[in-house]
């Protein structure tokens, strides 16, 4: 991971993630009073205006049951080995959906560290449908070492709002996308019970999903280490994180300090 910036995962139970996908297909059926697939979303030949605001109810439904939640407490092992035993999972993260051929529905190519993100933060994106080359996210292997200072990034101009519900789905106010023409990128296919891991300072994402057949569903969620040097009292909205898993000595440390607070600055 080191040398790439990512590895991919597969979940020991896929199943949780085709519970939590069921969980989502069935709010969406709910909202539009109508059955259909997550994959066949974009045959609802919706406005841009329309997609949002199904996608914000979604969202908000995915938030309020913690559905993120109980699909990576299915993998702590594998995160406290890579961030150590005390874990911390972004609130409300990202439920991406990008039809077919809607630049829209995209953020292009892009370093989440260049927005804002801690490099002590690592993320994972994981999908709700396959993913094949033509729908998946890209990267560029390696670029976790450039130096942000020398990349040069396109003009585009957003008619998103800061602290809108766009911006709160994931769609930057002030957007800063690298062109693809500069790097060489990788596309990295997932099926549905799969996740990629990787540092935000790596260069990826879609500018388009060109799959005509298929509407993209996919999380992509934050975690760290409670003890990685981040201020957590700037963090707001999609930057906040709950506890995911303690461990037993800093369940004791908190129970010392709750009991005798004055001791707090001398540690």
């Amino acid at each position: 991971m080191i040398k790439s910036g990512y590895i991919k995962g597969k979940f020991q139970d896929s199943k949780i993630v085709h519970r939590v996908k069921k969980k989502i297909e069935l709010e969406l059926q709910r909202i539009i009073k109508k059955k259909i697939k997550l994959e066949n979303y974009h045959l609802l030949g919706l406005s841009n205006e329309k997609h949002q605001k199904i996608q914000w109810k979604i969202a908000t439904f995915f938030w309020k049951n913690n559905l993120h939640v109980d699909i990576l407490k299915t993998e702590i092992k594998f995160l406290q080995d890579m961030l150590g035993p005390d874990l911390l999972i972004q609130k409300k993260p990202f439920l991406r959906i990008a039809r077919p051929n809607e630049l829209a529905d995209n953020i292009g190519f892009h370093k989440d560290t260049i927005y804002g993100q801690s490099p002590y933060e690592m993320s994972i994106h994981l999908p709700l449908v396959n993913l094949n080359k033509k729908s998946c996210l890209k990267v560029v292997k390696g670029s976790q070492f450039i130096k942000e200072k020398n990349i040069k990034f396109e003009k585009y101009s957003s008619n998103i709002k800061k602290g809108s519900k766009g911006h709160k789905l994931g769609t930057p106010y002030d957007p800063k996308r690298i062109s693809e023409k500069k790097y060489k990128f990788t596309p990295v296919p997932l099926n549905i019970g799969e996740y990629m891991f990787f540092t935000p300072a790596l260069i990826h994402g879609q500018e388009i999903n060109s799959d005509s057949n298929l509407t993209r569903f996919s999380i992509d969620v934050r975690v760290t280490s409670k003890y990685a040097p981040i201020d957590q009292s700037k963090k707001s909205f999609n930057g906040n994180y709950i506890s995911l898993k303690q461990s037993e000595i800093s369940i004791l440390a908190q129970k010392y300090f709750q009991n005798n607070p004055e001791k707090i600055k001398l540690f």
